[in-house]
């Protein structure tokens, strides 16, 4: 998802050492958390499959900021085919909460690199050549990153929900809310975006009218699980204090960055194969814009892929996600 503000963002929406944490599987099966020594500092991360043998996704959570630590459940019909890795990026999670405000260096630079290092670590714990990265939102935008910087480590690229650039997907939200805002007699929606055109299509005023209506009907269910593990964004639960905390922290500390991000200018070309998989009612990072840089990227192969779903797609259509992962990925490690 696009840098916004922590708070207004909330507000629209609605450890041990590794290997100690949850309940294993059965035998062969994987089940770790904890820290290990990323970047210099200690980073949280999972790794959870059914089976040592499957191949392995490296996840890069969106947001920025938006860690998955506490929704791991999610990822469980996933890792009947894939062992999965969860990462808490530098600044958030669980990650932000063993470091806190000290945290240092969180720019899209240090995060593909510390990716890089976590994907070299993983591939030695598990004896594995390569692994599948796999971003959602703003971690497909520095998985473009992480790809480009090793594509050695990597079998494919995944992009879900694919962040191009905010300014295309500012351009995206304003005709999509323009367009519900006439449909549901908002008036005070639209008198909004107009007042708000006249501003910099990246100021706040102008991009927060622009969201009044981009989360779409398939993506209310992610969001009341998130809700319910949050309470209320300016009071959040004893257990989501951190999380929201590090939302709000990781976000801001990379606006800068993922404002100028744009992925046909600073990843037109992938030495691994893409695979596009969107939701068909993603209105926070648009299908037009991920498909122009389907189109435009030069990669060893692609294959797009559009499912049922909004932003959360890869969560709240899981079957025809993993679908779109055994018909593309699979093969390509084997």
């Amino acid at each position: 998802m696009i840098a916004c503000s922590r708070r207004a963002m909330l507000h629209l929406i609605g450890g041990a050492s590794l290997g100690s944490a949850l309940p294993a599987f059965a035998a062969g099966g994987i089940d770790e958390t904890g820290f290990v020594k990323i970047g210099g500092i200690d980073q949280w991360i999972a790794i959870q499959g059914s089976d040592r043998r499957n191949p392995v996704i490296l996840y890069l959570h969106g947001g920025p900021g938006e860690a998955q630590s506490p929704f791991l459940k999610d990822f469980v019909p996933w890792q009947k085919d894939f062992t999965v890795v969860n990462w808490d990026q530098r600044g958030a999670g669980k990650t932000y909460e063993k470091n806190g405000k000290a945290t240092p260096d969180v720019t899209m630079v240090r995060l593909a690199s510390d990716a890089v290092e976590i994907a070299r670590y993983v591939l030695k714990k598990l004896g594995k050549q390569k692994l599948i990265l796999v971003g959602q939102s703003f971690g497909s935008g520095l998985g473009l990153m992480v790809a480009r910087r090793a594509p050695e480590l990597f079998y494919c690229m995944v992009g879900a929900a694919q962040f191009v650039s905010t300014a295309l997907a500012v351009q995206g939200w304003e005709a999509w809310t323009r367009q519900e805002a006439a449909r549901r007699h908002d008036v005070a929606g639209l008198k909004a975006l107009d007042v708000a055109a006249k501003q910099p299509i990246l100021s706040r005023e102008r991009m927060m009218a622009a969201r009044k209506w981009v989360m779409s009907p398939p993506d209310q269910a992610y969001i009341q699980r998130q809700m319910a593990f949050i309470g209320s964004p300016d009071h959040p639960k004893p257990e989501a204090a951190a999380w929201v905390e590090g939302y709000g922290f990781e976000s801001k500390k990379l606006a800068p960055d993922s404002a100028v991000f744009d992925a046909m200018k600073d990843a037109p070309v992938l030495l691994v194969p893409y695979i596009l998989i969107q939701g068909r009612e993603d209105h926070v990072t648009p299908l037009g814009p991920a498909k122009a840089y389907f189109d435009l990227v030069v990669s060893k192969s692609k294959a797009f892929v559009t499912i049922d779903g909004g932003h959360y797609a890869c969560f709240t259509n899981t079957d025809e996600f993993l679908a779109g992962l055994r018909a593309h990925v699979l093969p390509l490690v084997r």
